[in-house]
């Protein structure tokens, strides 16, 4: 790319928009809507331009838009790729969509091709087990120019479709209930809100009871002590009945058991 303190030399004769067009073309292949931009950026002149464009295809150098995207999709389709990643990157290259989605058609035609097959060769041969999650494997074939619909098709048909987790799933299985669940009582949750958490959070609730009764009874945990001091740091009246009946359904729903409330509406009366 030319900075602005190196700006491309403008074309005085047309071999030189010519000799500007040679060099891009044997960089890389080029669709004419690419080709034009450079040479505008090159002179002004477009008469020059249609000459040099002109001369380019009677020579065979400059592809017309639909042999350029037919030779593309042709590879992409080679390299594992699908429709969509062709016509996104087609498009990019100042392509009209009509002339892209009839080169696909006609190279799968050719070549009887057919793309599901191509994402469950490619999921089976990479992944003989899933060390990623779920996420992060469809995010990448999606990438590929897939569609959702393949993507699920084509993991639902893997052997190892049972053993791929989702990103909840892997943290869940590193993750430390005691830790987790004294986490939850020091920001004033009762158990059920707990259990619901850690339920949400794929996290095995199999010991929870268990633990919970030893730190209680270690005096680690105190969901009395706990649902009361959740009460005191609001101003509810509790001789009026609505006010009540509000500060009851808000410590419901911080997942204290009735009696826990019970007490600490009793307590905090006094």
């Amino acid at each position: 790319m030319k900075s602005e303190s190196n700006p491309i030399r403008k074309a005085t004769r047309i071999e030189s928009v010519m000799n500007s067009a040679m060099w891009h073309l044997t960089q890389r292949d080029m669709t004419e809507s690419e080709l034009l931009a450079k040479l505008k950026a090159k002179t002004d002149n477009q008469d020059w331009i249609n000459q040099t464009l002109e001369s380019l295809r009677n020579y065979g150098y400059l592809k017309s838009d639909s042999v350029f995207a037919e030779q593309f999709a042709e590879r992409c389709f080679s390299n594992e790729y699908g429709s969509t990643y062709i016509i996104e990157k087609l498009k990019h290259k100042g392509i009209a969509e009509q002339i892209i989605i009839t080169a696909i058609d006609t190279v799968k035609q050719r070549l009887e091709i057919d793309e599901l097959t191509i994402l469950v060769d490619r999921l089976n041969n990479q992944y003989q087990e899933f060390t990623i999650s779920r996420e992060k494997l469809v995010n990448s074939l999606l990438k590929r120019g897939f569609t959702f619909g393949q993507v699920q098709t084509a993991i639902s048909q893997h052997t190892g479709a049972h053993t791929l987790r989702s990103n909840l799933e892997i943290k869940a299985e590193k993750a430390d209930l005691e830790k987790e669940v004294l986490k939850y009582v020091r920001k004033g949750k009762g158990l059920t809100v707990i259990r619901q958490e850690l339920k949400q959070r794929k996290i095995d609730t199999t010991d929870l009871e268990a633990f919970i009764e030893q730190a209680i009874n270690r005096g680690e945990i105190d969901f009395f002590s706990s649902c009361l001091e959740q009460l005191h740091k609001k101003s509810y009246d509790l001789n009026d009945f609505k006010e009540r009946s509000k500060a009851y359904a808000m410590l419901s729903r911080k997942g204290f058991s009735s009696e826990e409330i019970k007490y600490a509406l009793s307590d905090g009366e006094e």
